[in-house]
Parts: structure tokens; C-alpha cells; sequence
């Protein structure tokens, strides 16, 4: 009986966990959206490193180019996640951990680039 209680505490820490880094994966894209804006505004598409969100932006504009961009990659993404999660949260999380990393640091050096457009202003 120990054992199966140590593996539900487990299994309810790794969810736990799970929902912990979706959130905060939701977030980042929230504010990577907001920095990209920022960043692009008004027509400086160029500073856009990622060839298929450049298109996107360029076809559609910047605020509703970001906007529907990121509803779709979140939409595929989320789903995805919290099926797999249902498989092998360990896994998951170690993406989601990773994936939050990345996109921490996207998000930071578009600030940064932000405020560096500012000062020159």
C-alpha cells in the first residue's frame, strides 16, 4: 500500500508540475507576443528572425498577423501537450521546462532590443 501511495504523490506532482509550466508557457507566449509588437511596430518586419512569422506578419500586419499567429501555434500546441502530458508527464514537463527556458530568454532579448530602439529614438 506505501508503494502505491508514493506513486500517486508522484503522479500528482508531475501534474501538478504540468500545469505549472503550461501556465507559465501561456504566459511567455503572451508576453513574446507583446515584446514582438514591440519590437516590429510599425512596419519593421526585417527584425523578425523567424521566417514563417515574418511572412505571416507581412501578409496579415503586425498586431493582427501576431495575434492570429500565435491563437494558431497555441491552439496546436496546448492540445498536443495536454494529450501527451496523459502519456508521459516526465517527458513533457522536461519540454515544457526547456520550451519556457527558450522562450524566457526570446522574451528578454526582445525587450532588451526594445528598449535599445527607445534610447535611439
Amino acid at each position: 500500500m506505501g508503494n502505491h501511495m508514493i506513486i500517486i504523490a508522484e503522479l500528482l506532482l508531475a501534474g501538478t508540475l504540468f500545469w505549472s509550466l503550461l501556465g507559465g508557457f501561456i504566459a511567455l507566449n503572451l508576453l513574446d507576443a507583446h515584446s514582438t509588437y514591440l519590437v516590429m511596430r510599425p512596419h519593421h518586419f526585417q527584425r523578425e528572425r523567424n521566417p514563417i512569422a515574418r511572412f505571416v506578419f507581412k501578409k496579415l500586419g503586425i498586431p493582427r498577423g501576431i495575434i492570429i499567429f500565435k491563437t494558431v501555434l497555441l491552439a496546436i500546441l496546448i492540445p498536443a501537450m495536454g494529450f501527451y502530458g496523459g502519456h508521459d508527464l516526465l517527458t513533457i514537463n522536461i519540454v515544457l521546462i526547456v520550451s519556457n527556458l527558450v522562450f524566457c530568454l526570446v522574451v528578454i532579448h526582445n525587450y532588451r532590443i526594445y528598449r535599445r530602439y527607445c534610447r535611439r529614438s
